[in-house]
C-alpha cells in the first residue's frame, strides 16, 4: 500500500543517517543531512504504521571544557522568533527565555509541592468581600538597567493593557480588573470588577504563574516612551530576571547571567549556569544524538519519544528522566483535548461532537503517538490528587456521558441520526508544525477518522500563521493543551464572555477559540469563581451542576493526559527534580524554570534546590 511504501522509504532514510553517525570519526560530531519532503495534506489513511526511532550512536568522550561546564544547553522544538519581535504583549513565544530567564513574576506556584512562592512580591491580602487584592512588593528589586522596580511599573503596565485590550491576554485583564492603585512605592491594590477570591491564581490577569505564562510587568521608564506598545520590538529587553539577552538567531538564542541580579543580594544565591543556550536542532534524531554526545542538557516537551529516550539512556547513562521506568514522564497539568469548532456545522450540534468523540480510540492514540507514555483523559483536568474528589463526585455523569469511550458503530449512527452525511465532510485539522507531539497525534487521529469514512485535511502551520488560525477560529479540529489545571479556572475557559465571532481573535488559544456558548454554564462558573477555591463543600456541588451541562454539550473532546518526557543530562548539571527527589516541576518552557535553575525559598526561608555544576 502507499502508506507502507512511504513509511519504508522514511525508514531507509533514517537508517542511512544513523549509519553515517555511527561511522563518524571518534570525537567528531556526525554530519546530519536533512531533506525536506513535501507530502499532500489530505489524509484518508487505511492504517497506522509506526517507524522505530532507534538511535545507535555512541557517546563521545566528555572533554574538560570550562565554558561548557558553565553552560546550560536546551533543545527547543522549532525555529525562534526574531530578536526584533520579542514583545511579550504581541508575540506568544515567551518560553524562548522571555518569561523563564528575563521577566519575573510576583509569585510562583510549585504544583509539585503545592507551594505558593513569593518572588517580586512578599505577600497579598483580599478585602472582606474579595473585591480588592492588595499586594506588597519586594523593596530590593531592580531592573537590568539598574532602575528600581516599583508600584509605578505595575500601575503603568495595567493601564497600558486596559487602553488596548487587543494586547496578549488584554481581554482577561479588562474583564477582571477595574483599576490598579499605587498605595506607596512598594504596595499596590487591584480593584476587581466582581468578588473573585481566585484572582491570585489567574495567570492571564495577575503576575503569578504555576504553568506557562503570566501577566508580565514591564518597566515604565522604557515602555512609556513608545507611542504604541504593539509596534515596540523590545529587541533589547529590560527585565528583572537573572539573565540578559546576548544573541538571537532563528536557530539559537543565548542568555548571559547578570552579575548585578537583585536576587543574588536578596537571597544570597547565584544561579549555576553562566550561559543558557536555547537551540533548535531539527528533528528528533538530531536531538537524540546531541543528548548522547552531551551537547545538550535537556530538551523541551514533546521532542523525544519513549523509544528514542530509552536508546539514548542506554548509550549515555548520564541521561535520566523524571521516572526511572515506563512511562518515564512527569504528568503535565495541561491535558490534550481535541478542540472542535462549535461555529462550523455540523459541530454546532452536540450530537455531532459526541459522534466524533466515539470515533476516536484514545488508547490507540496513547500507544501509537505517545508510545505508551500517557493515558486517556476523561476531561480537561490533570489526574492530580486534588482533582480526585471532583471526579468522584461526577462518577454517575461519566457513566451517562462516557468521554473515554470508543465505539465506531455508535459514532456513525449518531452522525446519521443528526442528519449528517459524513461523505460530505472535509475537516480542516490545524497542526502546530513545530510540535513533534501534535504531528504524531494528528497522524493517528486522521487515520482513525479516515477509516470511518471522514476526510481529514491536515494543515501544518508554524508561528504567527498557526496562532492566527487558532485565535480566529480558522479550523475544524485542533489538538491543544488546556491550562492552568484548576477546577473553576479550566471551566472558565468555556465562558461565553470570551466568545468572539469567527474571524475575530479570542484572547487565548484555549479560552473559547472553539466558539462555544451556554449562559447556564456561565452562571454556574461565575458563582464558582466567586467562591474561595478551597471551599470544597460549596465548590463540589457547583462542579456537579456545571459538568451536567458540559458533558451533555461536549464543547471539546478529551483525548489524553499530557506526559512531560523531558530527559536531563547529568554530565554537566546535577540536582534536577525527579520522582525520587520531587522538589520542583521538570519543565524548562514554563516561567517557573528560573526556580529550577536557581532554587527558591520555602515558607521558613530555607533555600530549596537549584541545579549545580557536576564538575
Amino acid at each position: 500500500m502507499k502508506t507502507l511504501k512511504f513509511s519504508a522509504m522514511i525508514l531507509v532514510l533514517t537508517a542511512l543517517v544513523v549509519i553515517a553517525g555511527a561511522c563518524a570519526a571518534p570525537g567528531t560530531l556526525p554530519q546530519v543531512v536533512q531533506q525536506t519532503v513535501v507530502v499532500p495534506q489530505t489524509v484518508i489513511a487505511q492504517e497506522t504504521v509506526i517507524v522505530p526511532q532507534t538511535v545507535v550512536a555512541q557517546a563521545t568522550p566528555v572533554p574538560v571544557d570550562q565554558a561548557r561546564a558553565e553552560t546550560l544547553n536546551i533543545a527547543i522544538g522549532g525555529p525562534i522568533v526574531p530578536a526584533d519581535a520579542i514583545n511579550p504583549y504581541v508575540n506568544w513565544n515567551r518560553d524562548m527565555g522571555m518569561h523563564n530567564f528575563c521577566y519575573e513574576y510576583f509569585f510562583y506556584q510549585n504544583l509539585q509541592t503545592g507551594e505558593y512562592i513569593p518572588w517580586l512580591a512578599t505577600g497579598y491580602e483580599y478585602n472582606a468581600d474579595s473585591t480588592a487584592l492588595t499586594v506588597k512588593l519586594r523593596d530590593d528589586v531592580t531592573w537590568s538597567d539598574g532602575q528600581p522596580f516599583t508600584a509605578d511599573d505595575v500601575v503603568f503596565t495595567y493601564e497600558m493593557i486596559q487602553k488596548d485590550p487587543s494586547l496578549n491576554w488584554g481581554q482577561q485583564v479588562v474583564d477582571n480588573v477595574a483599576s490598579v492603585e499605587k498605595v506607596d512605592d512598594h504596595t499596590v491594590t487591584f480593584n476587581l470588577k466582581t468578588s473573585n477570591p481566585h484572582f491570585h491564581l489567574n495567570r492571564e490577569a495577575f503576575p503569578a504563574v504555576g504553568i506557562w505564562g503570566g501577566t508580565t510587568i514591564v518597566p515604565k521608564h522604557i515602555w512609556e516612551k513608545e507611542a504604541d506598545p504593539k509596534t515596540f520590538t523590545n529587541s533589547n529587553p529590560v527585565c528583572t530576571g537573572a539573565y540578559k539577552l546576548a544573541n538571537s538567531t532563528e536557530q539559537s538564542r543565548t542568555w548571559e547571567r547578570r552579575d548585578d541580579w537583585w536576587g543574588t543580594k536578596a537571597f544570597g544565591v547565584t544561579p549555576g549556569p553562566k550561559t543558557v543556550n536555547l537551540r533548535y536542532l531539527g528533528p528528533e534524531t538530531n536531538v537524540a544524538l546531541a543528548l548522547v554526545n552531551n551537547e545538550i542538557d535537556t530538551p523541551m516537551i514533546g521532542i523525544l519519544g519513549v523509544g528514542s529516550f530509552e536508546e539514548v539512556a542506554r548509550r549515555n547513562p548520564k541521561v535520566i528522566a523524571w521516572q526511572k521506568d515506563l512511562p518515564f514522564s512527569w504528568l503535565d497539568p495541561c491535558p490534550r483535548p481535541l478542540m472542535v469548532n462549535n461555529a462550523h456545522p455540523p459541530f454546532d450540534k452536540a450530537e455531532a461532537r459526541w459522534a466524533l468523540s466515539y470515533l476516536i480510540d484514545r488508547n490507540a492514540v496513547a500507544d501509537l503517538a505517545y508510545e505508551g507514555a500517557t493515558t486517556p483523559a476523561w476531561g480537561v483536568w490533570p489526574d492530580y490528587g486534588g482533582v480526585k474528589p471532583y471526579k468522584d463526585a461526577i462518577a454517575d455523569l461519566l457513566q451517562q456521558y462516557p468521554t473515554e469511550a470508543y465505539d465506531e458503530a455508535k459514532g456513525l449512527q449518531m452522525f446519521k441520526d443528526a442528519g449528517v452525511d459524513i461523505s460530505t465532510l472535509d475537516l480542516k485539522y490545524v497542526v502546530n508544525a513545530d510540535s513533534n507531539e501534535e504531528v504524531k497525534v494528528a497522524q493517528v487521529i486522521a487515520d482513525q477518522l479516515g477509516r470511518a469514512g471522514i476526510k481529514v485535511t491536515i494543515t501544518p502551520l508554524s508561528g504567527p500563521a498557526e496562532q492566527t488560525a487558532v485565535l480566529e477560529g480558522d479550523y475544524d479540529i485542533k489538538l491543544h493543551s488546556f491550562c492552568p489545571g484548576y477546577i473553576a479556572e479550566n471551566l472558565d475557559l468555556f465562558n461565553s464572555k470570551y466568545y468572539k465571532p469567527l474571524g475575530e481573535k479570542v484572547a487565548l488559544f484555549e479560552a473559547n477559540s472553539f466558539r462555544y456558548q451556554n449562559p447556564e454554564l456561565d452562571k454556574i462558573v461565575n458563582e464558582m469563581l466567586a467562591t474561595p477555591p478551597d471551599d470544597n463543600a460549596k465548590m463540589i456541588p457547583l462542579f456537579q451542576q456545571a459538568m451536567a451541562i458540559w458533558l451533555k454539550d461536549l464543547p471539546v473532546i478529551p483525548v489524553v493526559q499530557a506526559p512531560a518526557l523531558v530527559p536531563f543530562n547529568t554530565t554537566y548539571w546535577t540536582g534536577w527534580p525527579t520522582a525520587d527527589n520531587p522538589w520542583n516541576m521538570p519543565v524548562s518552557w514554563w516561567a517557573t524554570f528560573n526556580t529550577v535553575i536557581a532554587g527558591y525559598p520555602d515558607k521558613d526561608g530555607k533555600w530549596v534546590g537549584g541545579i549545580k555544576p557536576a564538575q
